[in-house]
């Protein structure tokens, strides 16, 4: 006796059906064309993670500057933010600081609570993460802009191959 039996015809049903165990539908089986677009498959949430990175070359000295990484096309969050350098470290007097700013039209919000510090007493290939993300800041809606701000302070210009990592999550 086989564990299960085969219908071969075809039934219409009105109302619930129960099953008294798993019911199994083979792969490919419903297609978009099987899915009414009046009668659309819920989903709670879709979320789509991603990485953004600000990146200044390993042989060039660093430099100031503003980058714009990320336009949000969803609603999200700036989950986290790394730094590393790639081949020099800063030395001892200079340091180089690293801010995330979230851009709602002419409105600013830091989206961490402290920039990242980097300076001689960090190492190459040694991210350093943000100390923790601003509860409002680092939330977005549909057309926020993300830019990284990197200033630096200090008599020599030795740092070089600056990768900022912006990870974000958008949800549909």
């Amino acid at each position: 006796m086989s564990d299960f039996s085969n219908i071969a015809e075809k039934y219409h049903f009105e109302n619930d059906v129960t099953f008294g165990g798993e019911m199994g539908i083979p792969d490919d089986t419903v297609g978009n064309a099987q899915i009414k677009s009046t009668d659309p498959i819920d989903a709670e949430k879709v979320e789509m993670q991603i990485v953004k990175h600000s990146v200044q070359e390993e042989g060039a000295a660093l430099i100031a500057k503003t980058e714009i990484v990320h336009i949000f096309r969803k609603a999200g969050e700036v989950v986290s933010i790394d730094a590393s350098f790639g081949s020099v470290v800063p030395d001892d007097t200079e340091v180089i600081t690293i801010d995330v700013v979230k851009h709602t039209g002419a409105v600013t919000d830091d989206v961490m609570t402290n920039p990242i510090v980097l300076d001689s007493g960090n190492a190459v290939y040694t991210p350093e993460s943000d100390a923790g993300l601003d509860g409002t800041g680092k939330l977005a809606a549909i057309g926020d802009i993300l830019t990284v701000d990197v200033t630096r302070a200090g008599a020599e210009v030795d740092a070089r191959g600056l990768c900022v990592a912006v990870t974000i999550r958008e949800v549909s």
